[in-house]
């Protein structure tokens, strides 16, 4: 039954995507995409880090996703919907090498390579502009690129996608090895359950998820270089999301990156950017949001919905 809802849930969810961009203000199409790339790299994120994986590099298969999209597009004028493909191939692929490659570290040391990592991909992007374009970066060819309401539609149909893709993950025997990952690698050992091959396997699907992002973005600004494709603040972005919304949860991320947004636009809408004020206001409001809701507004949200049980409520047997 709860598969059944859940289906109607997710093809009600794409029709609303494919239709909603169309009656909408191109204002507000514009940041139902910046929406769906920040949930595409949000749940990405929280998938690792529901195996115990924190990453700090996931600006790497951004770029990674960025590029590519930008570098086939313009070689060989593939369409928008086509470029995803290779670029989750590519993400993929490259999830799955960096958790072999860093398969014997845990912790702080993992999330230490996931950084460097992310910070070599830069460098190179930067030391090879025969391909890159290095600093100067690479534009996409306005001839090649659809209109803004279609990117937004997709970009809305991928972020369903990934919502469907953690809730399904979540009711699988595939969760609970995760979660026992988590809590430790050894124990899961233990049991005769192989840790590499889950670890390997959740890397190359976060890693697939968030080329889709880099893609958006490409296609979306039409302009891609090694600063802002592999730029800090999308990992951070990508963490702070499921911690503000909902760690470890399926709808946290979205929570979360529907929070953070429309708290950045409040704050740049009633303070000044420019003089920092809004930056201080915006960043002081999610510390304190995290500090009071460990679990997230999804948590706080189940919390409340719980009901509370008094002594009336009790059995006088049970007294």
């Amino acid at each position: 039954m709860i598969a059944v809802r859940g289906w109607i849930i997710i093809l009600g969810s794409l029709v609303v995507a494919l239709v909603a961009p169309h009656f909408l203000p191109p204002g507000f199409s514009d940041w139902l995409t910046r929406l769906s790339t920040l949930i595409l790299v949000a749940a990405s994120w929280n998938m690792m880090a529901n195996a115990g994986l924190i990453s700090l590099g996931h600006s790497g298969f951004w770029g990674l996703g960025a590029y590519s999209a930008a570098l086939l597009a313009n070689a060989f004028h593939i369409p928008f919907w086509l470029s995803i493909v290779p670029a989750m191939l590519l993400g993929a692929f490259f999830g799955a090498c960096l958790a072999y490659i860093t398969g014997r570290l845990r912790g702080l040391f993992f999330a230490i390579a996931t950084l460097a990592t992310s910070e070599a991909l830069r460098v190179v992007a930067l030391m090879v502009p025969k391909l890159t374009g290095g600093a100067e970066g690479v534009f996409v060819f306005d001839q090649i690129r659809p209109d803004r309401i279609t990117m937004t539609s997709f970009s809305l149909c991928l972020a369903v996608a990934t919502v469907a893709t953690s809730y399904f993950l979540s009711r699988s025997r595939y969760q609970y090895a995760l979660r026992a990952m988590r809590d430790s690698e050894s124990a899961v050992q233990m049991l005769g359950v192989n840790p590499a091959r889950f670890r390997i396997g959740v890397t190359a699907l976060s890693g697939a998820i968030a080329s889709c992002a880099g893609v958006i973005t490409a296609w979306f600004t039409g302009y891609i270089d090694p600063g802002s494709a592999f730029d800090l603040k999308i990992t951070i972005s990508a963490q702070i999301a499921p911690l503000f919304g909902g760690l470890y949860t399926v709808t946290g991320p979205v929570v979360g990156s529907i929070a953070i947004l429309a708290l950045s636009e409040l704050t740049r809408l009633y303070f000044n950017y420019s003089g920092g004020v809004g930056l201080l206001v915006y960043g002081c409001i999610l510390v304190f949001g995290v500090l009071m809701m460990p679990s997230g507004l999804v948590g706080l949200w189940k919390r409340r919905r719980k009901p509370v049980v008094t002594d009336a409520a009790v059995p006088a047997r049970a007294k």
